[in-house]
């Protein structure tokens, strides 16, 4: 008997998504709801992931399972592979998209697909899955529990739900039947790791947060952190602005004036001569003091559009790939910052990344430090949500000589994750770059 929570699923719809934490019900829901399609029509069922190295990474058992707590243990063959029922013929297959797309073929003539954890399907899976299901009425039920909200799942069926969708978040308390066995473990989670407790028990796509150079609880902390802890905007007024690498990739610019980060912007399609001017045009409109851009690659081209410029805003360019700003100087007791970062863009990462782990410290626990020390966003950036998303992207990694450095924007787009430009942005804004800048030495040591 599905919950009422789910009741809406009972109509037809293209899509039938549902998302949300650990013990809600939402597979065993589907699970049922599968077997009962099973008895009233002929059709194939494949239950797809993106990776499945064995049957027992299916939910094959989770079905078997629902045949017989259901009674219709009579009605079903439940083979090694396969589940089929003997009166309508309706067969279940199980595969991988990702270790097997060759079964994507098997497809054609489904009339339920179920995509289970389905927030590592990437888009191009999505895109060579959607288009297979093609007979007339087809159904595509997706379940997971998200991990971060630029995912492609959760921006492809939540953020922008297509029409013909129905979309239901569901938690432990949407669920009648939750174990009082996964309330204890639910508790012990919650006091070890917060942020793990909102991504498995909460649904919440905060679950980067293990090797995140920033941590999401941190950046949840630092909105409007300035109102929280009495510091008002002083200093240098600077814009940093990452440069689009490519046609799919975007322009940003982040403003901030001393601590408090006030702007977001973000633009495609236009060339570097374009957007040049126009950041430069924005920065004359903001009073602000300094642009620092991304200055490598097709950056070059942004860098001979504002030399050209003979306005009051000074233009800096940062080059990810150099060396470390002050690299005698020691980042922590023994080690000093050439010893610490493969490169200025971890070093950069770094200075941002104490700076929201010092505000979390101040607004949770009480630390004081000064506000040239501490990071805050302002809540009435456009699309912040974005921001905080790509800001515990990225996640730590090392060189060779074991030196701290910023994963790889190849080696994010490998886990499905589009350039961060945003947070490119706003570490531009913080970066140590070598001219007219005054770093506090605090600002650069550890924590």
């Amino acid at each position: 008997m599905i919950s009422k929570h789910f009741a809406p699923f009972a109509k037809p719809a293209r899509y039938k998504v549902a998302y949300g934490g650990r013990g809600s019900g939402k597979s065993w829901m589907f699970a049922e709801m599968a077997i009962e399609v099973a008895r009233r029509t002929k059709t194939t069922i494949p239950c797809v992931r993106e990776l499945q190295l064995s049957i027992t990474d299916s939910v094959h058992k989770l079905l078997s399972n629902t045949i017989s707590r259901l009674g219709y243990d009579d009605e079903f063959n439940v083979l090694k592979s396969t589940i089929i029922h003997r009166g309508t013929g309706t067969n279940f297959i199980f595969f991988g998209i990702k270790n097997d797309p060759g079964k994507i073929k098997s497809l054609e003539g489904a009339g339920v697909c179920w995509v289970e954890e389905a927030e590592s399907i990437t888009k191009e899976m999505w895109d060579t899955l959607i288009p297979t299901i093609r007979t007339p009425g087809s159904e595509i039920w997706v379940s997971y529990n998200p991990k971060n909200m630029l995912d492609d799942t959760h921006q492809r069926f939540v953020i922008n739900a297509p029409e013909n969708a129905i979309v239901i978040k569901a938690n432990h308390y949407d669920n009648p039947n939750f174990p009082e066995v996964l309330k204890a473990e639910m508790q012990a989670c919650k006091e070890r790791d917060y942020d793990l407790y909102r991504h498995i028990w909460l649904g919440e796509p905060v679950a980067d947060s293990e090797l995140a150079i920033i941590k999401p609880a941190w950046i949840e902390a630092a909105v409007d952190a300035h109102k929280k802890l009495g510091f008002e905007a002083a200093g240098q007024r600077i814009l940093g602005f990452d440069v689009a690498d490519d046609g799919e990739d975007a322009n940003a610019t982040i403003g901030r004036h001393g601590s408090i980060v006030f702007s977001m912007a973000e633009w495609r399609g236009q060339d570097v001569i374009y957007s040049a001017d126009k950041v430069y045009q924005c920065a004359l409109e903001s009073n602000i003091d300094k642009v620092v851009f991304d200055s490598i690659g097709v950056g070059a081209g942004v860098k001979a559009q504002l030399n050209r410029k003979k306005g009051r805003v000074q233009t800096v360019g940062f080059n990810a790939g150099g060396k470390v700003y002050k690299p005698e100087s020691f980042y922590m007791p023994g080690k000093k910052n050439k010893d610490m970062f493969s490169n200025i863009k971890a070093q950069a990462w770094w200075i941002v990344r104490d700076r929201f782990y010092k505000t979390w410290r101040a607004v949770e626990h009480g630390d004081r430090y000064p506000a040239e020390e501490l990071i805050s966003l302002d809540s009435g950036i456009k699309d912040l949500d974005y921001l905080k998303a790509e800001l515990s992207r990225p996640q730590v990694d090392y060189d060779q000589n074991g030196r701290v450095k910023v994963e790889s924007k190849k080696d994010m787009k490998k886990r499905g994750i589009p350039s961060p430009n945003r947070a490119d942005a706003l570490i531009m804004a913080f970066a140590p770059v070598q001219s007219g800048l005054n770093i506090n030495p605090a600002v650069l040591g550890g924590f």
